[in-house]
C-alpha cells in the first residue's frame, strides 16, 4: 500500500477503513448527448471516484459486450419472472438508448434470499470490460430504495470493478444496478454475488463536537502515543508524507475517553490529543452499524467558515498474531494546526452519514457470455508538461485509459469526442469512472461502430487510432 497522492478530500475521510463513498454528496448526473440524437436520461448515482484503491470490502466491479446482431426486441423468461410474464429489455432498461439495448445479451439468471429478488437482466462484454444489469426488488418490505448502495459482492473476472445504481422504480420498489468490470476474462462463465445491501443514507452537517481546548493545549507536550504495527493498518488517505513502508505511525492510546457526539449513538471520541504537533482525534465505531456508518470532522471559525486545514487519516484495527486476537477498529484523523493563531477560537464539528437498513445475504448467479473483442487503440497527452501520458482503447462500450499517475486527474476535467467518419460525433463530458488507481473508463451510453471512427479527441487532443 502507498501512501496517496491526492489532496486530502471528504472522500478520503468516510471511514477509510471501508471507504464506502457517500451517494448522497453525488448529486450531479452525467448527461451525454450527440447530434443527432438524444442518450439516456440522467443516471441517478455516478460513481466517478470509485477506485480499486478504495478497497470497499471484497467488491468487483465489471462491464459487458455483445453483437449489435441482437434484436431490439430481446426478451427473457426466467423460472421466478414466469410467473408475471415476459421480460422486455427494452421496458425495464427504457433509459437505455435502443441501439445500446440491441447490444445486451438477455440473461437467464434469478436469485432470491432474505424476501429481496435480484434478476440479472442483460450483459455485455468487449474483451476489457464487462457490463452487466441487475435488478434488485424487495418482495416483502420496503427496504430496496432510491439510496441503494451494492456493498459487499463479487463479480469473477477483472482487476477493478465498479456497481452503481442507475435507475429505480419507486412503484415496483425495484432498483436497477450496473456492474462495471475491467481486466481481462479468461472464461466465458460469469458469476455475480452480492452478500451486502445498505439503504436509507443520510447525511448531516454541523454536528458540534464539545473539546476543553485549554486541556488539550496544556498536555500538547506531554502526550504519550503508540507506533502502529504496519499489519494493523487497513487504510492510510490525505495530505501527507507519510511513506506507509518505511516511516513510523503514531497514534493515540486507545480508548483513553468516552466523548459523544450528539446525535452519532454509532461511535464515540475515544482519544483527543496533540502527537509531534498534531492534533489527532481517535474514533471507535460501533462493531455492528459503525462498520458502515461514516464520516470526518473539520473545523471552523467563530463565524461559522469552515476552515482549509492539512490533514490525513489512518485507519487501523483488529488482527491476529500467534492465533491470539488484539485491537479493535479505529480510525484516526490527524490536523496540522501549526498555521491557526488561535487555537481556542477553534469550532469542532463533524459531517457523518448514517445508514438505516443493512441487509445481508447471498445472492449469486452464474451465467455464459460470449465476447466481442472489436476494438481499436491509440495514445494520448492530458497535460501541457507530457507527464501524464495514457493508452486509449476503444471498443463498442466506451474508451479505457490506462497510465501511470491517472489518479492525479479529476474526472470532471476530462471531455471526450468520439468522430465518425460521417463526420457525426459522440459527445462525452461525464460518464468517466476510475476504477483503478492508473485505469479510467468513458462508458458511452450509446452503442459505439468501432469501425466506423474516424478518430477521438480527449480534452481537445487528437488521439489517431489503429487496429488492436
Amino acid at each position: 500500500m502507498r501512501k496517496s497522492e491526492k489532496e486530502f478530500t471528504e472522500q478520503n475521510l468516510f471511514n477509510i477503513k471501508k471507504l464506502f463513498y457517500d451517494k448522497l454528496a453525488m448529486n450531479e448526473p452525467p448527461t451525454v448527448t450527440r447530434s443527432d440524437s438524444s442518450f439516456y436520461p440522467p443516471i441517478l448515482y455516478p460513481s466517478a471516484q470509485t477506485k480499486k484503491s478504495m478497497n470497499r470490502r471484497r467488491k468487483y466491479r465489471k462491464a459487458i459486450y455483445i453483437p449489435v446482431t441482437a434484436a431490439l426486441s430481446l426478451c427473457l423468461v426466467t423460472g421466478a419472472a414466469a410467473s408475471v410474464g415476459i421480460i422486455d429489455l427494452s421496458a425495464v432498461l427504457h433509459f437505455l438508448g435502443a441501439d445500446r439495448i440491441g447490444i445486451l445479451q438477455p440473461v437467464h439468471q434469478v436469485s432470491e434470499d432474505q424476501g429481496i429478488r435480484m434478476e440479472v437482466i442483460g450483459a455485455v462484454r468487449d474483451g476489457d470490460t464487462t457490463e452487466i444489469y441487475v435488478s434488485l426488488s424487495d418482495l416483502t418490505g420496503h427496504r430496496i430504495d432510491d439510496t441503494l448502495d451494492v456493498y459487499d459482492y463479487r463479480v469473477t473476472g477483472g482487476n477493478a470493478n465498479n456497481a452503481q445504481i442507475i435507475h429505480y422504480d419507486e412503484a415496483n420498489k425495484t432498483a436497477i444496478v450496473r456492474f462495471l468490470i475491467q481486466g481481462k476474462v479468461s472464461k466465458n462463465r460469469i458469476t455475480v454475488q452480492i452478500n451486502t445491501l445498505m439503504s436509507g443514507a443520510s447525511r448531516q452537517d454541523g454536528y458540534n463536537v464539545q473539546v476543553d481546548w485549554e486541556q488539550l493545549l496544556q498536555e500538547k507536550q506531554n502526550n504519550n502515543y503508540d507506533i502502529v504495527d504496519q499489519d494493523r493498518i487497513s487504510g492510510l488517505g490525505g495530505k501527507t508524507d507519510i511513506q506507509m513502508e518505511t516511516d513510523p505511525i503514531p497514534v493515540l492510546h486507545q480508548d483513553v475517553t468516552n466523548i459523544s457526539v450528539e446525535g452519532i449513538d454509532w461511535m464515540h471520541i475515544s482519544n483527543i490529543g496533540f502527537v509531534e504537533g498534531k492534533l489527532h482525534i481517535q474514533i471507535n465505531p460501533n462493531n455492528e452499524i459503525g462498520e458502515y456508518n461514516h464520516g470526518y470532522f473539520y473545523f471552523t471559525d467563530e463565524q461559522g467558515q469552515k476552515l482549509d486545514i492539512p490533514e490525513y487519516s489512518v485507519s487501523y484495527g483488529h488482527y491476529m498474531k500467534d492465533g491470539v486476537g488484539y485491537g479493535g477498529d479505529y480510525e484516526e484523523f490527524v490536523y496540522d494546526l501549526s498555521a491557526v493563531d488561535e487555537l481556542d477560537k477553534l469550532r469542532l464539528q463533524g459531517s457523518f452519514t448514517s445508514i438505516s437498513e443493512v441487509v445481508q445475504g447471498n445472492w449469486k448467479t452464474t451465467f455464459n457470455l460470449s465476447e466481442n473483442g472489436l476494438s481499436k487503440t491509440g495514445n494520448v497527452q492530458l497535460d501541457a508538461n507530457g507527464v501524464l501520458q495514457a493508452n486509449v482503447t476503444l471498443s463498442s462500450v466506451g474508451v479505457t485509459l490506462t497510465g501511470e499517475a491517472l489518479s492525479k486527474i479529476r474526472m470532471e476535467d476530462l471531455s471526450i469526442e468520439v468522430h465518425l467518419k460521417d463526420g457525426t460525433k459522440l459527445f462525452g463530458a461525464s460518464g468517466f469512472l476510475q476504477l483503478d488507481q492508473d485505469l479510467i473508463k468513458w462508458i458511452s451510453p450509446k452503442t459505439i461502430p468501432v469501425n466506423d471512427v474516424s478518430y477521438l479527441l480527449i480534452n481537445g487532443e487528437r488521439v489517431t487510432l489503429q487496429d488492436e
